[in-house]
């Protein structure tokens, strides 16, 4: 039987996740994650388990990477903690983080369209993987965690990276491996984009029900034209 070909949709304007969706960094974070629970002589945790807690900000994945501190002065600890990760993420981030196979040639090819990154990761961490990785200048605008009041699943990073735009949500594909990307986009009205591939479990991602599913970054240009369709030019007086 002939394998009949995919329509490709069409769309304005892409808005990516950062870790599980560009960058492989699952195990520079859980290298950061263990350095923090050896100082408290917390027994080494594999790193699937503290992939499984990426996607919600550092101080999120520390707190839960240290959720079996306990005593009375836990809270303190954790906060100690968050700011041993931060020193030792900011020298060791960029160890093991590699882009995904068919990153860069996916962004190449759809260059001519406005291309964002919209992460719960904070600014300080972002721009240097961006940069280290030499990606950084593939993108109009990087909206982190700590550039908003509300991190994913709230849209709200997807509409600041869209604004100035004129671009309607329904036209944006938001294309990230997390529950809160396909929640965000979503909740915005753009078209959710999982990527199986990614930190995130494959059945939790799916469970949430994103618009499209990739198997691989570059199955990207497979769904979507990766030309952008002229504007129509104005008739001379």
């Amino acid at each position: 039987m002939n394998r009949q070909p995919r329509r490709r949709r069409r769309a304005e304007a892409f808005i990516f996740d950062l870790d599980g969706t560009l960058v492989d960094s699952g195990r520079d974070l859980a290298f950061s994650a263990n350095f923090v629970r050896a100082r408290y002589g917390l027994p080494e945790l594999p790193e699937q388990v503290v992939v499984s807690f990426v996607g919600d900000g550092v101080g999120k994945l520390v707190e839960r990477a240290l959720a079996d501190l306990d005593g009375q002065s836990a809270d303190e600890r954790r906060a100690e903690g968050l700011q041993a990760f931060l020193d030792h993420h900011d020298r060791h981030c960029l160890d093991h983080s590699r882009l995904y196979p068919g990153v860069l040639q996916t962004l190449r090819s759809f260059a001519g369209f406005p291309l964002m990154v919209a992460t719960n990761k904070s600014r300080r961490f972002a721009e240097k993987v961006l940069a280290g990785l030499h990606v950084d200048g593939a993108f109009r605008r990087v909206v982190c965690g700590d550039d908003v009041a509300r991190r994913k699943p709230d849209p709200e990073a997807l509409a600041l990276c869209l604004a100035g735009l004129d671009v309607d949500p329904g036209e944006v594909a938001m294309v990230g491996d997390g529950i809160n990307d396909v929640l965000a986009a979503r909740a915005l009205g753009c078209t959710s984009v999982g990527c199986a591939f990614g930190l995130t479990a494959r059945a939790r991602l799916l469970a949430a029900g994103p618009d499209l599913v990739l198997e691989a970054f570059g199955e990207l240009a497979d769904h979507f034209v990766a030309r952008r369709t002229p504007a129509p030019r104005k008739a001379r007086p």
